[in-house]
C-alpha cells in the first residue's frame, strides 16, 4: 500500500492494494463485510477453499475510498466519457456500484475482491462470501455487472 497504513487499512491476510490504478475489476466479485474479524475470517476461508492470496484484496477506510474515487477504473475514451457523464450529474449502473464499495469503506466496512474467472470459481467464492455474511456481492464480467447478494438496508 502506499502512504501511511492505518488500523483499517487491510487484514493482514490479504493481498495489497494498487491505490494507482484501481482497474476495473473484471472476472472478480466483490463484496463487503462489515468488520474486521469477518473479513480476516473470510480471507481464511477462501485460501482454504483454493484461492491464492495473490487473488484476495481487502480494503476499508477514507485512503481507499479516496483511491476508488480518483479513478473510474477505465483508460482512454471510456475514462473520460465516464469522467465528463460525473461532472455533468449523470449515472449509471457501473458508477452506482463503484459508488456503493466507496461509500463501504468510508464506513470503515470491508470490501473484498476475489478474482475468478471461471464460473466455478465464481459460485466458489460466492458461497464463502455469503457463508461470512457478506453483502453488496456483485460479480464484475467483461460487459456486465451481476448482483449477487443485495446492499445491507442502512
Amino acid at each position: 500500500m502506499t502512504g501511511a497504513s492505518g488500523p483499517h487499512d487491510e487484514t493482514p491476510e490479504s493481498g495489497a492494494l494498487d491505490h494507482e490504478t484501481f482497474p476495473y475489476p473484471t472476472n472478480h466479485l466483490l463484496g463487503v463485510v462489515d468488520d474486521g474479524d469477518r473479513a480476516t475470517a473470510m480471507v481464511a476461508a477462501l485460501t482454504s477453499g483454493g484461492f491464492l492470496r495473490s487473488e484476495i484484496h481487502v480494503a476499508t477506510g477514507a485512503a481507499n475510498a479516496d483511491a476508488l474515487d480518483a479513478t473510474t477504473g477505465r483508460s482512454g475514451l471510456a475514462g473520460m466519457l465516464i469522467r465528463l457523464a460525473e461532472k455533468i450529474g449523470v449515472t449509471d449502473e457501473e458508477m452506482e456500484t463503484k459508488d456503493r464499495y466507496e461509500r463501504a469503506m468510508r464506513e470503515n466496512r470491508f470490501v473484498v475482491a476475489i478474482a475468478a474467472a471461471t464460473e466455478e470459481r465464481k459460485a466458489r467464492a460466492s458461497e464463502i462470501l455469503r457463508d461470512h455474511g457478506a453483502h453488496t456481492v456483485s460479480y464484475f464480467g467483461k460487459r456486465t455487472i451481476e448482483h449477487l447478494v443485495a446492499p445491507n438496508a442502512p
